[in-house]
């Protein structure tokens, strides 16, 4: 008899025991849902604001990108697309920031609304592509590029169309005179280009370029370059 009692107050504890964590678990999976529903309502908010800013700022460069598209219909250059993005370039702060992303939005082949365009850098194309979380720093030059989503570049970097944008072969013709070849280069998803860097050819994926390093060949995903020209030192799996 003590036997059969002392195994059926087992018996009873063990399913208390599971019943409490059963409730623990359930009350933790709500708190867990609670704190998920909040982080993602303020994310929701963020980004709300942030494209109606966009939509507003759209609404504010209009008499900046209405002549743009006019002058592309009538194929007649880049001219005063390059006037408009030199002066939107002297915006500082979050506004520039913001006018900038509101008049890219509407004359680059791709722009996406969360990017960051910072002080005094200028593009000189509308063949342009900038996915998501891209973020751009001041004074920096950009030609022909399509940079993948969540590229950092610092700040004074030049984003050059290919390596033969000026012929030099007749040296009986000013070089302004020879003409050129422009080519659109890619930067690989989340790769780094340090300050001062120029890069004249493709970046692959999870690329570091070091500060002042100058690319002039194709850069293989995943690796640390440096120098001028810009060499590969490690792969980034690797480094210390």
């Amino acid at each position: 008899m003590i036997q059969l009692y002392c195994d059926e107050t087992l018996e009873v504890d063990a399913r208390v025991l599971e019943q409490e964590a059963r409730e623990k678990a359930a009350q933790e999976k709500s708190r867990l849902r609670s704190k998920a529903s909040v982080i993602f309502q303020r994310a929701s908010s963020k980004h709300a604001l942030r494209d109606a800013c966009t939509w507003a700022a759209v609404v504010l460069t209009a008499p900046l990108w209405l002549p743009v598209w006019l002058e592309a219909y009538l194929g007649r250059g880049e001219a005063v697309f390059t006037a408009c993005s030199e002066f939107l370039s002297l915006f500082p702060g979050l506004p520039g920031v913001v006018l900038r992303r509101g008049f890219y939005r509407q004359t680059l082949d791709r722009f996406a609304t969360d990017c960051h365009l910072g002080f005094l850098t200028t593009i000189a194309h509308r063949e342009v592509e900038i996915a998501e979380g891209v973020y751009i720093g001041s004074r920096c030059t950009l030609g022909r590029v399509a940079i993948e989503a969540h590229v950092t570049i610092g700040s004074n970097v030049d984003l050059l169309s290919g390596r033969r944008q000026h012929g030099f072969a007749d040296s009986d013709v000013p070089v302004q005179q020879q003409g050129g070849t422009f080519e659109q280069i890619r930067i690989g998803c989340n790769s780094w280009l340090g300050n001062s860097s120029v890069v004249m050819a493709d970046v692959g994926a999870l690329c570091v370029i070091g500060a002042g390093s100058v690319v002039v060949k194709p850069i293989a995903a995943g690796v640390v370059a440096v120098g001028n020209p810009a060499m590969p030192k490690r792969h980034r799996s690797y480094a210390a």
